[in-house]
């Protein structure tokens, strides 16, 4: 009589928890399901680990076993009691599965910038290899980035890059005329004009000189003029504005000097970088 006490008790014991392990699990789907939901609005899935853990549990066994080992697994584990039935147990391993994939496509990091494009090597993509701090640091990088907007563009070619070779003048252009005779080169000839609005240095002739004998581009601190005709040529050029007025031969200026205007220094063998989003200086020749 003693002994049937015993296995009665030892029964209701039983189905009490597994009348509260069945409840725990209903509570258990009806979160995955909430988070599920939330995570498909929110575009990211943040579940519990003990929950997604007991939901990959049912998957791992729903798929391979069959339904009494199903059963048995599943109460080992502790997800499930014997009172859940198979087809439940394997409702809930796809919620998991869905899940899972929610949280994998949302929680990738991102990479942050896209990588450099070394065949356009614009100075947007410079600055990001070669200048990565942001303007709120302070930097003594050998990158220098000119003032923005000090420059137009009024050569055919917008983006140019190339050695530099300066002249220092002031209304005054021979020395710009002796440069672009030389061969180019691929250089950059960079002119400050002291940025004088009261005559141009440069006209079509010059820059229809400096296209044919090789030269990249040119930048002048000052004015050009035959704008329209210039903008037809193979060649960079970047000035202040126009003027149509030509420069006096007097004075001749320096060849091959440092000059600094728009911000930065331009000394002879740095290399710039030109563009439409503006110009960048480097002591060296940049590589992306």
């Amino acid at each position: 009589m003693r002994g049937a006490s015993a296995v009665s008790k030892r029964r209701a014991v039983r189905l009490v928890g597994c009348f509260f392990m069945g409840f725990w699990l209903r509570r258990d789907a009806a979160f995955v399901d909430a988070h599920e939901r939330l995570g498909a609005r929110a575009g990211r899935a943040r579940v519990k680990r003990g929950v997604l853990d007991r939901a990959r549990a049912i998957r791992s066994v729903s798929v391979s076993l069959s339904r009494a080992r199903v059963v048995r697994e599943i109460s080992r584990v502790g997800c499930v009691t014997t009172l859940m039935p198979l087809a439940k147990a394997r409702q809930l391993a796809g919620v998991s599965r869905a899940v899972r994939a929610m949280a994998t496509v949302n929680t990738t990091p991102t990479t942050g910038l896209p990588p450099p494009n070394a065949e356009r090597f614009g100075t947007a993509d410079v600055c990001d290899v070669h200048h990565p701090e942001n303007v709120d640091v302070m930097t003594t990088r050998s990158v220098r980035v000119a003032a923005a907007n000090y420059f137009k563009d009024f050569g055919g070619r917008r983006r140019f890059c190339g050695a530099v070779s300066t002249i220092l003048c002031f209304e005054n252009n021979p020395l710009v005329r002796a440069a672009l005779e030389e061969s180019g080169r691929g250089r950059v000839l960079v002119v400050d004009g002291g940025a004088s609005a009261r005559c141009a240095l440069l006209g079509d002739n010059l820059a229809e000189m400096a296209a044919a004998n090789g030269w990249a581009g040119i930048i002048i601190n000052g004015m050009v003029r035959d704008s329209e005709d210039i903008a037809k040529m193979d060649i960079g050029v970047k000035a202040i504005g126009t003027h149509p007025l030509k420069s006096s031969k007097r004075d001749k200026g320096e060849r091959d000097v440092p000059v600094s205007f728009a911000n930065v220094t331009f000394n002879p063998g740095d290399f710039v970088y030109a563009d439409g989003d503006g110009v960048v200086v480097a002591s060296r020749e940049l590589e992306l």
